[in-house]
C-alpha cells in the first residue's frame, strides 16, 4: 500500500504540467488503466516479496507482465501513451489511483484472516 501511495505522490509532483496533450488513438479508459496499474503493482510487490536477485527478478516479472497485457487484452506501446496521456491531466490520474486505492481497500477489507475464520470440525 505504501508503494501505491509513494508512486501516486511521485507522480503528481513530478508530472503536474499545464500543457494538454492530444488524445492517443485507442486511449484506454480511466477504468482499464486503473485495472491494470493495481495488477501491475501488486505483481511488482509479489516479485520483489521473492527477494531474488535483480537480474532474475526482472526475468521474472517481465514474463507475468507479459501476461497481465495479454490477461486484459492491452497493447503495451497502447498503454504506455494512455500513461503519459492521464500524466499531463492530474484530475484524471488522480482519478485513477483513487480507483486504485478504493479497489485495494475493498479486497482487503473482503480478505478474512485465517484465524478468524472457524474451523467447521470443531463444530
Amino acid at each position: 500500500m505504501k508503494n501505491i501511495f509513494l508512486i501516486l505522490c511521485i507522480c503528481l509532483c513530478t508530472f503536474c504540467s499545464k500543457k494538454k496533450a492530444k488524445t492517443p488513438d485507442g486511449l484506454y479508459s480511466k477504468e482499464q488503466m486503473a485495472v491494470f496499474l493495481k495488477d501491475l503493482y501488486l505483481l511488482e510487490s509479489k516479485v520483489k516479496d521473492l527477494k531474488l536477485k535483480k537480474d532474475s527478478a526482472k526475468v521474472i516479472y517481465d514474463y507475468y507482465e507479459k501476461k497481465l497485457y495479454e490477461e486484459h487484452q492491452m497493447n503495451d506501446s497502447t498503454y504506455r501513451e494512455s500513461f503519459k496521456y492521464y500524466l499531463d491531466d492530474i484530475d484524471q490520474l488522480n482519478d485513477i489511483y483513487s480507483i486504485i486505492t478504493d479497489s485495494l481497500s475493498l479486497e482487503e477489507r473482503l480478505v478474512v484472516p485465517k484465524e478468524a475464520t472457524p474451523d467447521k470440525e470443531e463444530e
